[in-house]
């Protein structure tokens, strides 16, 4: 679904370092399927992960996405 590279896990791996215990990161679209379609990152603490999300595990974090934006992430690729 979402690839990773190295070094943005590098960089999420040190930005979450400086968060609460059990922080992860959040990918999500904010209008999917129209012209405005913004894709983004989140922190995502432990209390917003929903039932329905996707995670997707990496070393020392996980990414998880919202059931309504996955579609619109496949093949996505996050670098730093």
């Amino acid at each position: 679904m979402v690839n990773i590279s190295e070094t943005a896990q590098a960089h999420f791996v040190k930005l979450l370092s400086q968060q609460a215990e059990g922080t992860n990161i959040r990918v999500f679209v904010v209008n999917p399927g129209t012209s405005s379609a913004e894709c983004g990152v989140s922190y995502c603490p432990p209390d917003a992960v929903e039932d329905n999300d996707t995670e997707l595990k990496y070393d020392g974090f996980s990414a998880f996405i919202d059931a309504e934006s996955a579609p619109y992430l496949e093949d996505a690729e996050i670098d730093y």
